[in-house]
């Protein structure tokens, strides 16, 4: 890392595991973020993550921060209150920002304490992180949980570089203007020197917003607030397409698994993958399968659907919720549709790691991709980079992902019209080979040029460039203060 150590800020830290073999003596938990970032620590002279330890204690614990050397990294986590994890991560995290982000207007919960939590969180891994910055370090925060920690840091002293990017959608004006206070939760954005976006709409949502809220100045990709200069940047993140390149499943403990094909022959595979989360539109999905299976009868028998659901935010009720409808409609249909060697839909809620989802994605005909509304979507980019180029599948994509903006090529759909999919599905199964090889090839050429570690490379070099003018100046930007509420 040229410059300093890097810094990097997330809800939650990296788990790693012993893999003999590695540089490192160690192999990352799943997760195209800590893939992403793996590379840039390594070549960062010991960085940090800090994020929050994932213990919620009681009032009358104190508090930890606690340290883990790892051989490229210092893992810092925080801990949290119980009333914290609460009001700050089930609370305002899950039920308002969440939803608000990815444009689900009925599901916002709004509770001003809560927001006031969030703030105070915020605070508090803000000064956490003071006791260990040092002059030179550059410090990247990573997505909504973690927006106002900037201002903090600015507030403390820290004046070298500080970057934001957000993973998930940002949304138009009248999302965020249902916040209680959504003046005070803009405005602590604008102490980052850059700020980064996957897709060109969600940077123009953001300078509209920051602009009609009067919070600065569009000049070009700058926001201009008072002597404060930030740039703002479209930097979508990619994956390692080596992680799911189809020769990697030759040897090793992978090739004595069993995939998809061994359990289901003879019948085409359309596979769903993802968290079980309401914006993944995981009902809507299974019942636009059904209607598929109606409209186009001659593929009953002759196609499955396999649904793998990792669970997600267990205890938040509005994910409970989520699993029983699931669990419902699946049963439904399997108990109305199957017969004694064919069921329509194989339904799996668990995990499975990376050497295991690519031998699923390279069992699959069809990859069915269709949230209802995702920042990126990385299990699309992972379907293409698994797939044999003599015979690959078709990936079915909905148009509310950012992916969408970049994979074009993928038979995309509107999930929440049952039509669009069922005849998304068809399209896939029925397409011919020489059409499939082309569609393919160009989603990989994309795949494999814009790369995760690509993706880390130019936000880190825009980081330095944006803090240039900053460093040149006289006087370094002054944040403004946020008033929040003594824990």
């Amino acid at each position: 890392m040229k410059n300093g150590r890097l810094v990097v800020v997330s809800n939650r830290l990296p788990s790693f595991r012993p893999e003999a073999g590695l540089k490192s003596g160690t192999r990352q938990s799943a997760g195209g973020l800590v893939s992403a970032l793996l590379p840039a620590m390594e070549a960062s002279n010991k960085g940090i993550w800090m994020g929050w330890s994932g213990r919620g204690v009681s009032a009358k614990q104190p508090a930890q921060v606690r340290v883990i050397e790892h051989p490229l990294m210092s893992l810092i986590g925080v801990d949290l209150t119980e009333r914290q994890v609460e009001d700050y991560y089930n609370g305002f995290c899950n039920r308002t920002l969440w939803p608000m982000f990815h444009s689900f207007q009925g599901r916002v919960k709004l509770d001003k304490e809560q927001q006031e939590c969030y703030f105070q969180v915020n605070e508090k891994f803000g000064a956490a992180l003071l006791d260990f910055l040092e002059h030179g370090d550059v410090v990247w925060v990573h997505d909504y949980h973690m927006a106002p920690l900037g201002r903090f840091l600015r507030q403390g002293g820290f004046r070298g570089p500080i970057g934001f990017f957000l993973h998930v959608p940002f949304p138009p004006q009248e999302m965020i203007e249902i916040l209680t206070d959504p003046v005070s939760f803009m405005d602590a954005w604008l102490d980052y020197d850059l700020v980064g976006f996957h897709t060109e709409r969600y940077l123009d949502n953001y300078l509209e917003v920051a602009e009609r809220l009067k919070l600065g100045t569009r000049r070009g990709r700058n926001l201009e607030a008072g002597n404060r200069r930030q740039r703002v940047i479209a930097c979508p993140i990619g994956i390692d397409p080596s992680l799911y390149d189809p020769g990697r499943e030759s040897g090793g403990l992978g090739s004595r698994r069993k995939g998809l094909r061994s359990l289901i022959p003879d019948i085409k595979l359309v596979l769903g993958v993802d968290r079980l989360d309401y914006t993944k539109g995981i009902p809507e999905r299974i019942d636009s399968f059904e209607y598929f299976l109606k409209r186009f009868p001659q593929w009953r028998r002759r196609a499955s659907l396999v649904q793998i659901c990792a669970p997600s935010r267990t205890r938040v009720r509005e994910y409970q919720e989520q699993k029983r409808t699931v669990d419902a409609k699946v049963g439904r249909i399997n108990g109305e549709q199957a017969e004694h060697d064919w069921t329509p839909i194989r339904y799996l809620y668990r995990s499975y790691d990376q050497t295991d989802l690519a031998r699923f994605y390279r069992d699959a005909d069809v990859a069915l991709v269709t949230p209802l509304r995702d920042g990126m979507n990385l299990v699309a980019m992972e379907y293409v980079a698994a797939q044999h180029l003599e015979s690959p599948g078709v990936l079915v994509l909905s148009r509310f992902t950012g992916a969408a903006e970049f994979l074009p090529q993928a038979v995309l759909v509107n999930p929440y019209l049952i039509d669009s999919v069922a005849e998304g599905i068809d399209r896939a199964l029925s397409m011919p080979l020489r059409e499939r090889k082309d569609r393919h090839q160009t989603m990989l050429e994309f795949v494999t040029n814009n790369t995760s570690a690509k993706w880390a490379d130019t936000f880190l070099d825009a980081l330095r460039e944006a803090h240039q003018p900053q460093r040149a100046g006289t006087t370094a930007p002054q944040p403004t203060p946020v008033k929040v509420l003594q824990t």
